[in-house]
């Protein structure tokens, strides 16, 4: 009798944890993913430029490497003749696996504007984060891909975003007359109570099979130290007017 109820217990547990629904394990399995890298193509900032040389020896200068790291920074428009300007950017996908395969890329520009509220208090206020470029015709893993973005393109996205300056009025952000925007300049640079505007430009990666990724580790990737042509990934490039 007792072996009898022995093993019908053994049984019995042994259905239990043989037959467990998979599917109600909290533990899921680790998917494939994929990861993009962004980088400045042309370079306008002789300033960060020249920090980069006065590390680098005579020797160094010379070698591909330094000159492959020059054109991979610009980070600013300037802020006169903005018409005729442009900001070239290159970006590829990665996957470490290959088990995934990217077929779309959307660019995101977010712009932030700098103002100084009634109490005198200094303020960021972001005018949202839109789409700016769509590319369909991806390049395979790790190759790159060019764009580029313009001071007219980003006017064009947020030339209807208002703010409430005055904690009360929506103003339309290029219509406002405490901070007049000179003609043909789209994007302002600092001035005496405001920093100049900033666009922070990210992206999105779809795949074949139909996963998208727009978000990683900020620890990770977005705050990776090492230089854009140094790194495995990023997540944002960040521009201003100067």
């Amino acid at each position: 009798m007792k072996k009898t109820l022995i093993y019908s217990l053994s049984l019995a547990i042994f259905l239990l944890v043989g037959c467990r629904d998979e599917s109600l394990n909290p533990n899921k399995p680790w998917e494939p993913g994929v990861h993009g890298l962004g980088s400045f193509v042309k370079v306008t900032n002789p300033t960060y430029l020249a920090a980069i040389a006065a590390k680098k020896t005579d020797a160094e200068k010379a070698t591909e490497t330094y000159l492959s790291l020059k054109k991979d920074y610009a980070d600013y428009f300037t802020k006169t003749d903005q018409s005729t300007q442009k900001i070239d950017f290159k970006i590829r996908w990665v996957s470490l696996d290959n088990q995934l395969t990217v077929n779309k890329i959307d660019i995101f520009v977010e712009m932030q504007e700098s103002y100084t509220d009634p109490d005198g208090n200094p303020k960021v206020a972001s005018l949202g984060k839109k789409v700016i470029k769509s590319i369909s015709a991806v390049t395979a893993n790790r190759q790159w891909n060019n764009f580029s973005i313009t001071p007219d393109e980003i006017y064009n996205l947020f030339k209807d975003a208002t703010v409430k300056y005055d904690k009360v009025k929506d103003v339309k952000v290029f219509e406002n007359p405490a901070r007049p925007r000179p003609a043909g300049a789209r994007l302002q640079a600092a001035k005496t109570g405001a920093a100049a505007d900033v666009i922070k430009v990210t992206w999105a990666l779809t795949t074949t099979s139909g996963l998208v990724f727009s978000v990683w580790n900020e620890d990770s990737i977005c705050l990776d130290p090492t230089p854009p042509s140094e790194a495995n990934a990023n997540c944002r490039l960040t521009l201003d007017v100067r």
